[in-house]
């Protein structure tokens, strides 16, 4: 059996400061035994939203002659992830990217918005562009605000909601969906539609009252590696919500600050073990 690591071209930005983005991408895939190969969409001071006036550089040209000259190498990916792009333009170039690879996974992560609003570098126009782009991918991990943002569906801040948005997602990608953040009383659920046995299952994690950024792209990576490494997708979902919950109450008990992220460091054995959280099969209600 090969022991050749898999190939992840990873399209995501890059922030100075605070663990998210590709400082979580990177070694996540690098311990789950797989190859991320960065192609940075933007080069942050620091993460957004803990920090005032950092310092942004948009990557969207250097993008373009990136994936020209992996195209001229002709360099081959078993997966392209996409998190964070700084651009309706390189929201189109990836796109063009993803068709042009033929990469046996595609995972979109549609990263432009959180709590009710998109972040402050975006605006309508990048859901228009993303609407676009998750037609091409294999799954996707919206979370709440942004599956309602791509569907024009209310976002009523619950369970309802994220039914209701991936009702409306299953009509216009073909992706299996992965909704996380949702609040259900007292836990916070991941709603996972399975495109290919047409079935949903949910996830619950204990609520825990306090945020720490780039848990998201944490989640999506430990999905991505997972699925690389054969896992079935509500295999891989439940390690990723393990890991997760497991990460931020890991960062309360040592006292790392809200606004770093979670301290993944610490955390490698349990990345490496089979620790799960079972996803329940569910009825749909709309």
């Amino acid at each position: 059996m090969s022991k050749v690591p898999k190939k992840v071209a990873a399209v995501h930005d890059i922030a100075g400061f605070g663990r998210s983005s590709l400082t979580v991408v990177l070694p996540t895939l690098s311990v789950m035994g797989h190859q991320a190969c960065p192609a940075p969409t933007a080069v942050l001071s620091s993460i957004t939203g803990y920090y005032t006036d950092y310092a942004m550089a948009d990557m969207t040209d250097f993008l373009g002659r990136l994936f020209g000259h992996w195209k001229k190498e002709g360099c081959v990916f078993d997966c392209v992830y996409s998190g964070f792009i700084g651009s309706v333009r390189g929201v189109e170039i990836t796109e063009a990217f993803i068709a042009d690879a033929h990469a046996p996974l595609v995972v979109v992560d549609p990263v432009f918005a959180d709590d009710g609003a998109w972040y402050d570098c975006f605006s309508a126009d990048i859901t228009v562009a993303m609407k676009k782009l998750i037609t091409k991918a294999d799954i996707i991990t919206p979370n709440l605000t942004e599956a309602c943002f791509l569907t024009d569906t209310p976002n009523t801040g619950d369970i309802r909601a994220a039914y209701r948005a991936a009702k409306a997602l299953t009509a216009i990608t073909n992706a299996s969906i992965l909704i996380t953040g949702i609040p259900c009383g007292n836990a916070v659920a991941v709603l996972l539609y399975d495109r290919a046995s047409d079935r949903f299952f949910r996830i619950d994690n204990p609520f825990v009252h306090v945020h720490y950024p780039g848990t998201g792209d944490l989640f999506t990576s430990v999905l991505t590696g997972a699925l690389l490494s054969g896992k079935s997708l509500t295999e891989s979902a439940g390690k990723a919500a393990d890991f997760v919950f497991t990460a931020i109450r890991t960062a309360q008990e040592e006292g790392v600050p809200q606004r770093e992220g979670v301290p993944m460091e610490l955390m490698v054995p349990r990345l490496l073990a089979d620790y799960s959280l079972p996803a329940i099969a569910v009825t749909p209600f709309f």
